[in-house]
């Protein structure tokens, strides 16, 4: 066979198989884009939806190690909006991130010599975390477990972590006697 001929033939493929045209390439392409255009913004939602859960997790994480420190050490740990410095606000800012420490002059207070065993971060806008009345300034669990106020009496209170573009929030609740729980809750219970 003369060699112009076998320039011009084509090897055929084997077992039936053929390549990919640049055409079919581009076109594969074109709708991994979209469906990557299409579910990036989901994903990012989604994570973001995972971020607030996890800082009311982190929170309902904070009142446990607490109340288990106060039975523990057999004195109160306070809770606290954190401040500079590791100080608590007194506005309750509680989106500041807090503190968990052991209060031994049962004041409410984090003191310079009193021992932090938690400081959590803030919660970054876009959400929200919010504290009813009761909690302003602090939470505090005694050396038997129950969250009492400086002055002895129950305390029992309610965060609310939010976003108002999602039509579910969530929201930590403590009762009488100090037991912490995470619900679900709407953007309407966050002012």
């Amino acid at each position: 066979m003369p060699l112009s001929d076998l320039i011009r033939t084509t090897p055929k493929p084997i077992g039936g198989a053929r390549g990919v045209t640049l055409l079919e390439a581009l076109v594969v392409l074109a709708l991994v884009g979209i469906l990557v255009g299409i579910g990036a913004p989901a994903l990012s939602d989604l994570r973001a939806r995972h971020q607030l859960q996890g800082a009311a997790e982190g929170l309902l994480e904070s009142l446990v190690l607490a109340r288990s420190e106060a039975l523990r050490r057999q004195q109160r740990v306070t809770l606290c909006a954190q401040a500079a410095s590791q100080t608590c606000d007194a506005q309750g800012q509680w989106q500041q991130g807090w503190l968990v420490f052991v209060d031994a002059n049962n004041t409410g207070q984090r003191e310079a010599e009193e021992v932090v065993l938690q400081v959590h971060d803030a919660v970054l806008p876009p959400m929200r975390l919010r504290a009813n009345l009761t909690l302003k300034g602090y939470f505090s669990y005694g050396a038997d477990g129950r969250s009492q106020s400086t002055g002895g009496s129950f305390m029992s209170g309610t965060w609310r972590f939010c976003h108002d573009a999602w039509p579910v929030g969530w929201k930590v609740v403590s009762n009488a006697l100090g037991r912490p729980r995470v619900e679900k809750s709407t953007p309407q219970d966050c002012p």
